[in-house]
């Protein structure tokens, strides 16, 4: 993509259990060159689709008290192309707050954004 453009993640959460979890949380790992909306990050907990929400590093981080069973949630998370070059990101994952063992992982993104 080109330097200054804007782009969205995809995230996705299933809660694949019959009963409601407690806690669950995303860990959305963001490849260099590409700077989070925190303005998206704040609506999406004024709306109530997270409850709350972290920027560690690379890393966007999503809460949410709980999912119901088998609740799905769709969330586009905002990106801006901010410094060229190729980067990939750390791995994403998910699992209940005091259940971090219990990790569920998926392959990390990679982006090449192109100078203006």
């Amino acid at each position: 993509m080109a330097e200054g453009a804007l782009t969205e993640a995809a995230v996705t959460v299933v809660n694949k259990s019959n009963e409601t979890i407690p806690t669950p949380i995303a860990i959305v790992g963001i490849p260099g060159g590409l700077e989070v909306r925190h303005d998206q990050l704040k609506e999406l907990v004024k709306s109530g689709k997270i409850a709350a929400y972290e920027v560690i590093g690379r890393q966007v981080v999503l809460y949410w008290r709980s999912l119901d069973a088998n609740q799905r949630v769709d969330l586009p998370l905002s990106l801006t192309a901010a410094i060229p070059g190729k980067f990939t990101g750390p791995a994403s994952r998910a699992y209940l707050y005091y259940t971090d063992e219990h990790k569920t992982w998926t392959d990390p993104m990679a982006i090449t954004i192109n100078e203006k």
